[in-house]
């Protein structure tokens, strides 16, 4: 019989559920990903003509990928095509916003979810769809509302948020970012990496400080007071 995999991961006050099974119907290896008992996200891949003992490779080994890709312990590899043979592109600066309005959503699985939605639309209809499909329908029409306006109109970063030639931008170097993960691992434990990209991710949008960059890491402690002591802690990294 072929095996069933489930795992859970918190990542601050959400708990993640990640259900990976072989649906013999079908013929396919499903795996789905629950953000606080609700699902998000529904992966499939197609599998054929194995034996049990691969098949449960398989099974194992798309289970990891999903856990690898919500840890940002790996990246999709995406083909390295020019925009005129890409079905669908979005600009970096309109995926960066897309992030933001997608994340109470989907939480660490945002970037994951809006990369497939990506690959798989041709339009931006079939975009939309791909993005909202494994929602709710109250939860699909919020989205939507949010999501719709930024891609018909390919709304980027306002000129009053970019960095101005006198207004330098606080660079964050490799030997800063290892302190920082040092400190969210007592916090996040293996969600570290994943609060640290969201984090730099917001921040480049419109931050200029350290402080600011700080602010946003912060913001993802479960109690006040653990925020103040992540705050504190890494504020103390520049003094």
């Amino acid at each position: 019989m072929s095996k069933s995999i489930n795992e859970d991961i918190k990542a601050g006050k959400s708990v993640y559920h990640i259900q990976t099974e072989y649906y013999k119907s079908s013929g396919k290896i499903v795996t789905t990903i629950f953000k606080d008992g609700r699902s998000v996200k529904r992966l499939e891949k197609e599998v054929s003509d194995v034996s049990e003992e691969e098949l449960n490779q398989e099974i194992e080994k798309f289970h990891r990928y999903v856990l690898d890709r919500l840890k940002g312990l790996k990246k999709k590899e995406v083909p390295a095509l020019s925009s005129s043979e890409r079905k669908f592109s979005v600009p970096q600066e309109l995926y960066e916003r897309l992030l933001i309005e997608i994340s109470p959503f989907f939480g660490i699985a945002s970037a994951f979810v809006l990369d497939e939605a990506i690959d798989s639309a041709s339009d931006v209809s079939s975009f939309i769809e791909a993005l909202t499909s494994d929602l709710s329908e109250d939860q699909k029409e919020i989205l939507v509302s949010k999501v719709k306006p930024l891609i018909e109109d390919q709304v980027l970063v306002s000129k009053e948020e970019e960095v101005t030639e006198d207004e330098e931008k606080f660079d964050l170097t490799p030997e800063l970012e290892e302190k920082i993960l040092s400190i969210l691992s007592e916090y996040f434990g293996i969600m570290a990496s994943s609060v640290f990209e969201d984090s730099v991710k917001e921040w480049e949008l419109t931050g200029r400080s350290y402080e600011e960059l700080v602010d946003v890491i912060s913001s993802h402690g479960d109690t006040e007071e653990e925020r103040e002591k992540i705050r504190t802690r890494l504020m103390f990294l520049q003094t």
